[in-house]
């Protein structure tokens, strides 16, 4: 019915992906990472410096707080 010749170098190389391939399995990841606390020291830098001059620096730890919070909402739903 079909006439496709297969190349003869084409079953080495489809071996070696398909031995590749099977070894992309996905991972079930039941634990959710624990965020680092920054602690004191950290703290006392932060009381020193002025949200005007580092705007950026402010913006960011927005974000990681919102990290924070999303990791806490994980842990929380993981306990269930």
């Amino acid at each position: 019915m079909f006439n496709v010749k297969v190349p003869k170098f084409m079953p080495g190389p489809m071996l070696g992906v398909m031995l590749c391939l099977s070894s992309c399995a996905e991972i079930n990841c039941s634990s959710c990472p624990v965020y680092p606390v920054a602690g004191p020291v950290v703290a006392s830098e932060l009381e020193n410096l002025s949200a005007g001059n580092y705007p950026a620096t402010w913006e960011w730890i927005g974000r990681i707080d919102k990290l924070r919070q999303q990791l806490e909402l994980c842990s929380t739903t993981k306990g269930e």
